[in-house]
């Protein structure tokens, strides 16, 4: 594995023997690098170092020795420590002893007993009497929300939960109020947390070392409940989640700090969002159309109905709809059933005409429908930040988290470009308010800046680019302020902060150019030309050399879990899986030599087996809309997921549904979808299966089983092989690593990614084979997370970059600038 070091590395010695650690960073890090225990209660990876508790002392030997706080002090080269000297006992006990005077003793009765810092330091260090003693004061519990609680007699004023509110959430909703023996944490004046900025997302919570700060949810002790580490089910930011249950119940999600994309940070949808999966409306039972209404049928009855109907439709007159939600070995399964079984390519995502526009301007200007870059080079490289659309503190907050970080920690500037109002709208050097639908002449205004001022450094230059610039004509920036209302001023220095890496006009480029910058949008959430102003954006990536390299880059946040492992999979009309053209008669050789030997020698009640996978592109959502319309579409399988926080389904799709003479509909609660249904499968959610879901940037993370479905519902992988083989078609995978390792041999983008790989951590496709070497590297010093006292592991396990290059995932060929037809006019023009 290789090590990359910016730093100078020194060598110190702790407890007496030697080690090699960077320059900068603390002593408190450089133990934990060793493995080294040092005891702490105000230190939290990811916020600056705070120095409040004193507990983490150590004793610095030598003449110019002492004891320091290990969070805050650096390590020096020869420096000499001692983490548990008689001197640092000492000192620690007797700060635990100042603690102890005024904290409750109420361990029995407290929601952190168990897992608690100051309970488990003072066991740690036997500190069983205390002779500094007074009257305890206590005062009843504050409820600062309906889900947050604080007990004053508990707290330790850490400012852990200030710090990370303000810090990494960026809304700073709370903070220490009044001084001395008084000091006590809440928002301020008095105010429901409800009532501030406050997004509700737990993690003061989840900091606090004490129970000072409690879960409202919550009423059991740690050492009742089993834990099981997943993936969050309810946006493409893909966290990890430690699910803690028993009795079958979820109980709470908490975080297993430095561990997954989100390490550990998680918002109200991973904090709560279990609500959902034991929310007293989940379908429960299977149920069959009798006259106008559903009837509960056993599941089995229903599944023998669902084969005997679509033994009717077999070709083109079937369809599906694949849930973006589902994992991708679920949907891997669906697109194999419509194409292998039912003989069609009308297989497409259940999603919004907003989020297909947006997978369509990504395949249109990088010949794939995937964000070109990995999130987690905020951390490292992007040096400027282009925020674009809806909030991203509500569509991808944990994403919004980084960007709050690395402006604190790396001095990353940000442009923001957004009708919403949020914190970091206040926080970013230019904040862009345009009218609506005026995104797209903003950013095409924004390169014609580019252009002028001599700061292009294109990608490619090929015709389409020339075409391009020609376009741009009509997109002087005083002609686009006049008609949006924009001053010009933000669109120039938002344009040259954007193109030199949050340098600014005046600095020059180095000999590898101005530093990377990266889009990332959340216009698939809202309504209008999404694909005018993403097609913009993309553009705008290209025209700065902002693609193929680390830090830059375009990511585009669609929503649902798995929207992009839905698309990997070949839940597409048009591409095979791993986005192999359905005319590719090779690719189409390779799946059916897979594929098709599965079906019986016997035909079942006419049912035909496939000899060839059809060739040509079937229906996307749209087209489907109009081929139910004109008849051509009369069943249809649509895989829902109508939770909380589900988009909604297109009014014109719904109203088309009600057209088919079969429609089955899995869902996981009742919804639009099921009032339509002939025959309703109840689904399992994504703490209810194994699988595997692949986030917006391209990270696929194992999905873990933590409790059982409710009642009869299943998950969809299991459904469809069951309706598959009542079909004569033997589909016969026990679990779903089966189902990833026939897919890690038939896709060539996720080759070497296995359950028994990702058990290690995540991976960003494309990876190395099985066979390759382990060439991940490890990054320590000051651009890292945690800043310069931190390490972080990129693709220890992967062995590649996480930005997409032409070498590797992108093609030049396919890299183009493209002129949306809407996007070459001003609102004025229109």
């Amino acid at each position: 594995m290789a090590v990359g070091s910016p730093a100078r590395l020194v060598t110190v010695t702790i407890n007496g023997q030697q080690y090699t650690v960077p320059e900068g960073m603390t002593i408190l890090e450089a133990c934990r690098m060793v493995g080294i225990e040092v005891p702490n209660l105000c230190y939290q990876p990811l916020l600056r170092p705070w120095g409040s508790c004193r507990i983490c002392t150590v004793e610095i030997l030598g003449r110019r020795g002492g004891l320091v706080e290990s969070c805050a002090a650096q390590v020096r080269d020869g420096m000499e420590i001692a983490t548990d000297s008689p001197a640092c006992e000492e000192a620690r006990r007797f700060v635990l002893q100042m603690y102890l005077i005024d904290h409750a003793l109420d361990c029995p009765t407290c929601d952190k007993s168990g897992e608690c810092y100051l309970q488990d330091n003072t066991y740690y260090h036997n500190v069983y009497a205390n002779p500094y003693r007074r009257p305890k004061i206590a005062g009843p519990y504050k409820h600062l929300s309906d889900l947050i609680d604080y007990k004053w007699e508990r707290c330790i004023i850490c400012s852990r939960c200030t710090r990370v509110c303000d810090e990494v959430i960026g809304v700073t909703a709370i903070e220490v109020l009044n001084r001395g023996l008084e000091a006590e944490i809440g928002p301020a004046y008095g105010m429901d947390l409800r009532d501030t900025t406050c997004t509700s997302c737990g993690m003061c919570i989840a900091v606090c070392p004490v129970g000072a700060l409690t879960d409202r949810k919550f009423a059991h002790h740690p050492w009742e409940l089993d834990a099981t580490e997943t993936i969050c089910g309810l946006c493409d930011v893909g966290c990890t989640l430690n699910v803690e249950h028993n009795r079958g119940l979820v109980r709470r999600v908490t975080h297993l700090w430095e561990r997954g994309v989100n390490y550990g940070y998680t918002c109200v949808r991973g904090k709560w969002g279990y609500e959902q999966v034991q929310h007293p409306d989940r379908l429960e039972t299977a149920a069959v159309r009798q006259g106008d209404e559903l009837v509960a049928v056993p599941l089995d009855e229903a599944l023998d109905l669902v084969a005997e109907r679509l033994r009717r439709y077999q070709g083109d007159r079937f369809a599906a709809l694949a849930s973006p939600d589902n994992t991708n070995e679920e949907n891997y399964l669906l697109q194999l059933f419509t194409r292998a079984v039912m003989g069609t390519n009308n297989i497409d995502r259940l999603m919004t005409r907003s989020q297909a526009q947006a997978d369509r301007a990504l395949l249109d200007s990088f010949g794939l429908p995937v964000s070109t870059n990995s999130v987690q080079e905020m951390f490292t490289d992007s040096a400027c930040a282009l925020v674009v659309g809806p909030s991203i503190g509500d569509k991808a907050p944990v994403a919004s988290y980084w960007l709050y970080w690395s402006r604190n920690y790396r001095e990353t500037k940000t442009v923001v470009i957004s009708r919403d109002d949020y914190p970091l709208c206040h926080r970013a050097e230019v904040w862009i308010r345009p009218p609506e639908g005026a995104e797209a002449a903003v950013v095409n205004a924004m390169a014609r800046v580019i252009l002028d001022e001599g700061l292009a450094r294109p990608v490619v230059d090929s015709p389409d680019f020339q075409v391009w610039v020609a376009a741009l004509r009509d997109y002087a920036p005083e002609r686009v302020a006049a008609a949006t209302g924009v001053p010009v001023e933000k669109i120039r220095r938002a344009a040259v902060l954007y193109a030199t890496g949050g340098r600014g006009g005046q600095a020059e480029p180095g000999a590898e150019g101005y530093p990377p910058s990266v889009i990332y949008h959340t216009l698939a959430h809202q309504d209008g030309n999404v694909y005018a102003a993403a097609i913009a954006l993309n553009n705008l990536a290209l025209l700065t050399g902002n693609v193929g390299r680390p830090g830059a880059g375009v990511i585009a946040f669609r929503g649902p879990a798995n929207a992009q492992g839905a698309l990997d999979m070949g839940c597409h009309p048009a591409f095979l899986p791993g986005y192999r053209p359905v005319s590719d008669r090779e690719a189409r050789r390779q799946l059916e030599a897979a594929w098709l030997p599965r079906w019986s020698a016997t035909v079942v009640d006419g049912f035909e087996p496939l000899r060839a996978l059809p060739a040509t592109p079937g229906s996307s959502l749209e087209q489907m809309i109009e081929a139910i319309e004109a008849g051509q579409i009369k069943a249809m399988y649509v895989a829902g997921s109508s939770h909380e926080f589900a988009p909604p389904i297109e009014p014109r799709l719904l109203a088309a549904l009600e057209k088919l003479e079969f429609l089955v509909v899995e869902d996981c609660f009742p919804s639009a979808l099921t009032e339509r249904a002939h025959v309703v499968l109840p689904a399992a959610m994504f703490t209810e299966k194994d699988g595997t879901f692949t986030n917006a940037d391209r990270t696929v993370q194992r999905v873990r089983l933590a409790i059982d479905p409710p009642g009869d519902a299943r998950p969809s992988w299991w459904l469809i092989q069951e309706i598959a083989r009542r079909l004569g078609y033997q589909l016969a995978f026990s679990h779903p690593s089966l189902v990833l390792q026939e897919v890690t041999h038939l896709t060539p983008i996720y080759r070497g990614i296995i359950f028994p790989r990702l058990e290690r951590g995540p991976l960003t496709w494309p990876v190395r084979g099985l066979a390759g070497p382990a060439e991940g590297a490890v990054r320590l010093g000051a651009t890292v997370p945690g800043g310069g006292w931190a390490i972080w592991m990129e693709q220890a396990f992967g062995g590649v970059e996480s930005a997409l290059q032409f070498d590797d995932g992108l093609s030049r060929e396919r890299v183009r600038f493209v002129i949306a037809e809407q996007a070459t006019r001003t609102d004025e023009e229109r």
